[in-house]
């Protein structure tokens, strides 16, 4: 059931190529370099010394909560991601922030779960970290079901796995042309998470949804708007000017008009969603927790290695 030695050293040596892997697979679908300058920018005038992965501005009427992440590469979700943006958004629920607009830094909306994050700290004790690495899961999808003020999302860019299924648990969501969507779960190892296998079938149908999460199809922005995955798509050029104007009269609204209407349409859907995300984090951790589960990541890591 363990890991034979030289699994383990290949892994450890090879996860800064991967890394490097990972980080050209993203700059080779931008059309313009990122801007340093801008991420140093922003998190000087905002919240520097309060987060370190993700901006937040408190706006008029509405908080901002921007994935900027420093401790994982293309805005992917480790356990102190997840939680600043719970902080975040445990902050805005309490203040008088009448909605949350979701959005990122850069050209990537989110890559989903932090693999090399997870597979560094599998290695070590597989049991263990499958399990917390569940409930890290577990408690951040939870704060987006149990979230009472509307969540507006801007995805700018590609949204891959966690950073998709999350989407249907927000309120409303606005794609950039350029972006795309994909929940490739079966080509990692892993199985769906953020109630993707509840809100995937309603929002789209069982065959569409059986396409997403078990062969992994990626949607196009256009795609995703067609099957219900996205509220809206706008030309690059204009999108933060077209997200900005709506956001603001969003937040003209009254607050509590806003989440009682929230509450309306979410009446019937929290314990089911809660049941779902609580059902996907006991098969994720089954799976994590098994030889085998590490032996498809371990495939799948040595693929991504063969690849750059």
């Amino acid at each position: 059931d363990a890991l034979t030695a030289n699994g383990t050293t290949s892994i450890q040596t090879s996860v800064t190529g991967v890394t490097a892997g990972k980080r050209k697979f993203i700059d080779d679908r931008r059309d313009q370099p990122f801007d340093k300058r801008l991420r140093f920018s922003v998190r000087q005038t905002e919240s520097a010394y309060r987060y370190r992965d993700i901006v937040v501005r408190k706006q008029d009427g509405f908080t901002h909560i921007l994935l900027s992440t420093k401790s994982s590469e293309n805005n992917s979700l480790n356990p102190e991601v997840m939680k600043e943006v719970q902080s975040a958004l445990s902050t805005a629920a309490a203040d008088d922030s009448k909605l949350v607009l979701l959005s990122a830094v850069g050209s990537v909306f989110c890559c989903g779960l932090d693999f090399i994050y997870f597979i560094r700290r599998l290695t070590d004790d597989r049991k263990r970290e499958s399990t917390k690495m569940a409930e890290a899961i577990r408690n951040f999808v939870n704060t987006f079901i149990q979230f009472k003020k509307p969540i507006i999302v801007a995805v700018n860019g590609p949204a891959i796995g966690l950073g998709a299924s999350i989407l249907p648990l927000c309120d409303v969501v606005w794609a950039n042309e350029k972006a795309w969507f994909q929940t490739p779960y079966t080509t990692f190892g892993q199985s769906p998470d953020g109630c993707s296998t509840i809100m995937f079938p309603k929002i789209m149908g069982g065959a569409s949804a059986n396409e997403m999460l078990l062969s992994g199809r990626k949607l196009t922005a256009q795609e995703a708007c067609g099957k219900g995955l996205v509220s809206q798509v706008f030309w690059p050029g204009t999108f933060t000017q077209e997200v900005m104007v709506r956001i603001k009269e969003l937040a003209s609204c009254n607050p509590v008009v806003l989440e009682e209407s929230k509450a309306l349409v979410r009446c019937n859907m929290k314990l089911e969603l809660e049941q779902a995300n609580e059902r996907e984090c006991e098969v994720l951790k089954k799976i994590w927790g098994s030889a085998q589960g590490m032996d498809s990541m371990l495939k799948y890591l040595q693929r991504k290695i063969d690849e750059f």
